[in-house]
Parts: structure tokens; C-alpha cells; sequence
């Protein structure tokens, strides 16, 4: 009987381990719009935590660029989840079925913005002065980065000497600040009551503590909606609403609002549907 209870515990591990073997996993993508470590760390802390409150096993993906991320909902057989940039899911949804399930709320807000600036020291003064200019942008696929700023450059037939794509918003406002790009796009969040940064210039603060200063906003875009958590469109129903109830719960737990922040300055989700992008749609249609 005593040999019998040592042997228990492993056999009940070996049955743990067969059965997780046996379990398919599902894949989690994070969109790179900011550092890779960053984006490893904090996503290895959000599917750990998934993993843990669903029973799942989840792969984290972070891919090149936006292009890759939408091409792997579709080309994949395995099911999928991702934090997409808003054009991102219109274009997935388009192409791929995908399917939104929540939003993502920031500083109390489901809406936020894009913005163009440049450097003080530039002799830039209206969007009007970027005419035969060079802007950085983030990706093409990017709301905030790339196709609300665009419009707002077209709307008033402003036409750049040249366009750089720098895949990252913390990048964008690094070649401002750096005065290698005359002008940049990036995502916008109205600072604290207290004043806090809270939009792109944000992310270099650490290395340039006076780029809120020296970045100069020109213009902001009309509102955006915030970025959606993204399901493919063979993703079990079940599954779907397990992990979205765990988001919920990761959003309330002191590290996990923590992580959120760091990684995409992510307060909480709110439940999302289709037509929540519709007037993204029309932006992108009108392009």
C-alpha cells in the first residue's frame, strides 16, 4: 500500500502531462507596434495567466508587422486570438472572418486619437508647413499611426517629399525628436489631471525626459475606436468567452492592470461588436 501511494502522484502527473500534450493550443499574437522585449515580457505575463484561468494552452506570437499578423489568421489552421490596431481587425474581419469580441478602454475612454508632430526647433508651425516635408509614420496599417493622419494631410492636399514607415510609435516619436523625419504620426491620449503624458511621447520619456516639450503637436485626428480583441473565425464559442471573461479578470488584478498598461496602456475591455468599426470603415473606404 505505501509503494502504491508513492506511485501515485506521478501517475496522476504523467496523465496531467499526456493530457496536455494530447490538447491542441491556441495562438496569441500581440500587434508590433512598440519594443519586442516589451512586447515578450508583458505578453508571457498575460498567457500565463490566461493559460491559468481557462485551462488552454497558448502559444504567444508576435509577428514582423501588421501585414504578417492579418495573413496568419487566415493562412492557419490552429485557432487564433490577438490584440489587433483597429484597421488591422477591419481588414481581418474582411478578409478572414474574423471576429471582435471586446474593445479596449483606456484612461475611462473606448475612443482615442491620432496626432502629428514635430520638433520645436523645426520652423513647423501648421500642417500647411509639411508640404514637400518628410513624415514618419508607423505601419499601414495603423489607425492612429498611419490612416487617420494621412487623412488629415489629404483633406487639405498637403503633399510630403517623402513617407517613412517605422513600424513603431515609440520609433516615430524617437526620429522627431532626432530630427530625422520632419514630422511623425502616432497614437494620442489626453495627459492626467495631473498632467501626466499619456499619448507616444510617453514611450521616450525615459530617454528624452523633455520630449513633451520639444515634440510639438500640429493636429489630431477625430476619434478612433480602440483597439479590439480579435478572435478567428473557427475559435470555439466556449473557449472565446472563457478567455474573455479572464481578460476581464486580468484587468483587475493589481499586476495584470499593470502589464496591461505598460504593454498598450490598456485600463479594462468592454464588450465590442461589429459595427463598433463601422465608422472606421468609412475612413478607410473614402481613402
Amino acid at each position: 500500500m505505501t509503494n502504491l501511494r508513492r506511485l501515485l502522484p506521478a501517475f496522476f502527473m504523467l496523465l496531467y502531462v499526456n493530457t496536455l500534450a494530447q490538447q491542441k493550443s491556441v495562438d496569441f499574437y500581440l500587434t508590433p507596434s512598440i519594443s519586442e522585449q516589451l512586447l515578450k515580457t508583458s505578453g508571457s505575463f498575460i498567457k500565463d495567466f490566461l493559460e491559468k484561468e481557462t485551462g488552454l494552452l497558448i502559444q504567444l506570437k508576435i509577428p514582423k508587422s501588421y501585414d504578417e499578423l492579418i495573413d496568419d489568421f487566415g493562412s492557419r489552421s490552429s485557432a487564433c486570438f490577438a490584440f489587433m490596431s483597429s484597421q488591422s481587425y477591419v481588414v481581418a474581419n474582411t478578409r478572414h472572418r474574423a471576429v471582435v469580441k471586446l474593445r479596449t478602454v483606456r484612461f475611462g475612454r473606448s475612443v482615442y486619437q491620432g496626432m502629428i508632430v514635430t520638433h520645436s526647433a523645426s520652423g513647423i508651425k501648421s500642417l500647411d508647413d509639411l508640404q514637400g516635408k518628410i513624415i514618419g509614420f508607423t505601419d499601414e496599417l495603423s489607425t492612429s499611426g498611419y490612416l487617420y493622419p494621412k487623412k488629415l494631410l489629404e483633406e487639405r492636399n498637403i503633399k510630403v517629399s517623402k513617407e517613412v514607415f517605422l513600424k513603431k510609435h515609440d520609433e516615430v516619436m524617437k526620429q522627431v525628436y532626432e530630427k530625422k523625419v520632419d514630422a511623425g504620426a502616432a497614437f494620442y491620449s489626453a495627459p492626467s489631471a495631473t498632467g501626466e503624458l499619456r499619448d507616444a511621447r510617453s514611450r521616450i520619456l525615459e530617454k528624452y525626459p523633455d520630449a513633451d516639450k520639444k515634440l510639438v503637436i500640429l493636429a489630431k485626428t477625430d476619434p478612433i475606436p480602440n483597439d479590439p480583441v480579435v478572435f478567428s473565425h473557427n475559435f470555439d464559442p466556449e473557449q472565446a468567452t472563457k478567455l474573455c471573461l479572464a481578460l476581464m479578470k486580468l484587468s483587475k488584478d493589481e499586476k495584470g492592470k499593470r502589464v496591461l498598461t505598460e504593454l498598450y496602456g490598456i485600463d479594462s475591455f468592454v464588450k465590442a461588436s461589429n459595427n463598433d468599426y463601422n465608422s472606421l470603415r468609412n475612413v478607410m473606404t473614402a481613402h
